[in-house]
């Protein structure tokens, strides 16, 4: 799946492409989710664990690629410029509470880049997909304090109860969406 774009941001024309990753983005990927944590968590997590993002950076980048499975691939990256500047992972919720839904896992953004409809457009071809593995449901968690929690009430999603980002053991929202 590939989709290309143009989109129009203060008179310039933006060309963009959101394609399935491929085991050469994982650098990039990685680099995504160092910047999107330190941009939109300052003070909402402990500086240590944003520090260490910048730290491991290749090393979680080693590891995506070690893991890379073509067969089983739920992510789209979004590209500006031949740069991958966001992406969304996905697949079927794990969360015993749901059958046939899907889950949004991660969603960023390089900050540069929000508020032009990306967001909403990774949204749509990770439900898209979620679609075609038989979802007719899907579930976002977000961190409280994470200013995303508006975008996700703003496509659609209902909150519908807490959660916990176990790693940090911090509270989440978790917003459900009906794919039918």
């Amino acid at each position: 799946m590939s989709f290309f774009h143009a989109i129009i941001k203060t008179g310039d024309i933006m060309e963009y492409i959101i394609r399935r990753r491929t085991k050469d983005d994982c650098l990039s990927i990685a680099h995504v989710v160092t910047v999107g944590w330190n941009e939109t968590y300052k003070g909402i997590v402990p500086d240590w664990f944003l520090e260490e993002l910048k730290t491991n950076e290749k090393e979680r980048a080693d590891r995506m690629v070690n893991n890379f499975d073509e067969n089983n691939n739920h992510q789209l990256v979004l590209e500006i410029n031949n740069e991958i500047v966001g992406f969304v992972n996905f697949n079927i919720t794990e969360d015993p509470e749901f059958t046939n839904c899907g889950e949004i896992i991660a969603l960023y953004i390089i900050s540069k880049y929000k508020g032009l409809g990306l967001g909403k457009r990774l949204v749509n071809g990770a439900i898209n997909e979620l679609k075609d593995m038989g979802c007719n449901k899907m579930i976002i968690a977000c961190l409280k304090g994470n200013p995303s929690n508006e975008f996700y009430k703003h496509i659609g999603g209902k909150y519908i109860k807490d959660g916990e980002f176990k790693r940090l053991n911090l509270p989440e929202n978790i917003y459900y969406f009906d794919l039918k």
